[in-house]
């Protein structure tokens, strides 16, 4: 999976034009001169290589999901004295789409890749970064998704030594903090933003999209946690930073992240499972509306229609395989119990169903330690799949919290950024002015428990199916079958 990286710079101009000079900017009233800074965040885990001097040659960017590198990674668990050693330095498992695979993959296909460019950039927002300043910087928060840092958060030079990638390491960009200043925006930068007072303003390369969104969803604090449903889902939060003897003990699942944190004290973790919205797309245009637009109010009135539990009907959330928490591209959806009764409310019903169950194992995953953290607290939900009426509430029975709405839930990546900005602006930046409930969804005590029981189930189903997932794998690869 590649990408054009100046797709990238190509938005960011759009976006501030919007931001300055479109005629709704200038009919609020926003002027240049009320910049006090540039906050830039995006997606993590890329591999951008930036031609050296006198090179012309710029390869696309390989994104974070590109695992075309599995042979790689099984090299470099080898190299590197197996994958559990691996993980107890970099923190995670690493697989194809660790950055460690990315570049034994590229090394094989092109051996000169190192020697020929300048610098390695990480993130989508080192791209931008470095087009808006010159530099050549990443963020610890993105650089702890790569599997080239270790537990302090600094580059694991004597890993990559060992597993023959050595010659990668003056190729890094340096990592700078996310809350503070890197550099300022240059005068050709200015001039293809097309606006020219922006030169010399404040450019902070803030952390990257899943911690940018931990802080706007006011997950920042110690012991809070958010809910992302959309296309994909994850859960995450922010937790005390554990001592090195503790790390030596701490289980290491897959799809579990901990990541760099602004707060030198806490840490990010996110539990991240594979589908999760984009499950219900896919039933919701092949079960209620096969060749017309979907109608989400149709959509939530069948699943409000059918009582908790789908009369027994679970649905497993694997249509593109899974990584939380269990790591098996072979792993298919599946529904478990259609009888003579089931209706298509049945169906997708037990489809929002199965996705929260996911969701509450990728959150059972993250605190597998286990976390002294209290979730007692409300857990906040963002993305497209919080706008239903439904949904959510099902999240808050499967989870056995409240769950709150958050206004603004597509935008909490821009406030995360923003709030790092704020702090170092010195703006007042409580969670109060940045986190606005739009409603709140309190299970009852017999919808826990309902779901308690469906989850038991739940859990079993995968080992179970796992072998048939592998078999059915092989026998839609052979020739003798079309996908």
């Amino acid at each position: 999976m590649e990408q054009d990286q100046d797709s990238w710079w190509m938005a960011t101009k759009n976006a501030v034009w919007s931001c300055l000079g479109s005629a709704e900017a200038v009919a609020r009233g926003i002027s240049v001169a009320q910049v006090c800074a540039v906050a830039v965040t995006g997606q993590m885990q890329d591999v951008i290589l930036l031609p050296g001097p006198g090179l012309h040659k710029r390869c696309n960017a390989i994104l974070y999901s590109d695992a075309r590198a599995q042979s790689e990674a099984a090299e470099i668990a080898k190299l590197g004295g197996g994958s559990d050693n691996v993980a107890s330095i970099t923190g995670f498992p690493q697989g194809a789409s660790s950055v460690l695979a990315k570049l034994r993959w590229l090394d094989k296909r092109d051996p000169k890749s190192a020697q020929q460019c300048r610098s390695l950039l990480l993130g989508g927002h080192d791209y931008v970064v470095w087009k808006l300043c010159g530099l050549c910087v990443t963020d610890a928060t993105t650089a702890s998704t790569t599997g080239l840092t270790n537990g302090s958060f600094q580059y694991a030079e004597d890993l990559l030594e060992r597993v023959e990638l050595g010659h990668w390491i003056d190729k890094l960009p340096t990592i700078v903090a996310s809350n503070s200043p890197c550099g300022e925006l240059n005068s050709h930068a200015a001039v293809e933003l097309g606006c020219a007072a922006l030169q010399g303003v404040p450019v902070i390369h803030c952390c990257g999209d899943a911690g940018a969104c931990t802080l706007g969803a006011g997950a920042g604090g110690r012991g809070t946690t958010y809910a992302y449903l959309g296309t994909s889902g994850w859960v995450a939060g922010s937790f005390a930073k554990k001592s090195s003897l503790d790390k030596r003990s701490e289980v290491k699942l897959s799809g579990v992240y901990t990541l760099a944190h602004p707060d030198p004290s806490l840490v990010f973790k996110t539990g991240s499972i594979m589908t999760a919205g984009g499950n219900l797309a896919w039933a919701a245009s092949n079960l209620v509306a096969t060749s017309e637009a979907i109608d989400m109010k149709e959509l939530d009135g069948l699943v409000k229609s059918v009582p908790a539990g789908s009369g027994g009907l679970l649905y497993l959330p694997y249509l593109n395989g899974e990584r939380c928490p269990f790591e098996d591209p072979n792993a298919r959806a599946s529904f478990v119990g259609i009888s003579a009764v089931t209706t298509r409310g049945h169906l997708l019903r037990s489809v929002m169903e199965g996705v929260a169950l996911a969701m509450r194992s990728a959150r059972d995953a993250m605190f597998a330690d286990p976390l002294p953290e209290d979730i007692s607290r409300p857990l906040y939900l963002v993305g497209g799949g919080a706008r239903s009426p439904v949904w959510p509430a099902i999240m808050a029975a499967v989870f056995g919290q409240t769950v709150d709405v958050l206004e603004d839930a597509q935008e909490v990546g821009v406030k995360g950024a923003a709030l790092l900005a704020g702090q170092w602006l010195g703006w007042e930046c409580g969670h109060e002015n940045w986190v606005q409930v739009n409603n709140s969804f309190i299970p009852s005590t017999e919808e826990i428990e309902l779901y308690e029981e469906l989850f038991a189930t739940y859990s079993q189903a995968y080992s179970g199916l796992k072998h048939v997932h592998k078999s059915l794998s092989n026998f839609q690869k052979s020739s003798r079958v079309g996908n």
